[in-house]
C-alpha cells in the first residue's frame, strides 16, 4: 500500500472566498471548519456549491466533479498558481481510437 500524505495532512480543504485563507481537514471533521473566515470574516467554502463535492486542493479554481467554478482564478490581482485540474469532462474526451501498438518501438 502506498503512503498517502493526504491522510496525514487532511483529505479535504476549505478556503475563504475573500482573502484566500485556507485549511486542510479530515472529511469527518467538516463541522470544525468555520463558516466565516477567522482573518477577514468572509465566506469559507468547504464543498462545491453546485454538486456538494468535497474540495481536495487549496488551489482549486473549479470543481473536480462537475467543473463549476469555485472562485475567481485571481486573488489580489495575482493569478492563483496551480496545476491544471482534472475535470470529469476532460477525462471523457478522447482524441482518437486506441491503436494496439501505441508507444511500441519496433526494431528492423
Amino acid at each position: 500500500m502506498a503512503y498517502d500524505r493526504n491522510r496525514e495532512l487532511g483529505d479535504r480543504c476549505a478556503f475563504c472566498l475573500g482573502c484566500g485563507w485556507g485549511r486542510r481537514f479530515m472529511g469527518a471533521a467538516v463541522d470544525t471548519v468555520p463558516q466565516a473566515c477567522p482573518d477577514c470574516g468572509g465566506r469559507v467554502l468547504a464543498a462545491c456549491p453546485a454538486c456538494d463535492a468535497p474540495i481536495v486542493s487549496l488551489m482549486g479554481i473549479t470543481c473536480r466533479a462537475c467543473g463549476e467554478p469555485l472562485r475567481d482564478p485571481e486573488l489580489f490581482g495575482v493569478e492563483i498558481r496551480r496545476k491544471p485540474e482534472k475535470v470529469v469532462a476532460d477525462t471523457l474526451s478522447v482524441d482518437a481510437a486506441p491503436v494496439p501498438d501505441d508507444n511500441v518501438t519496433r526494431s528492423r
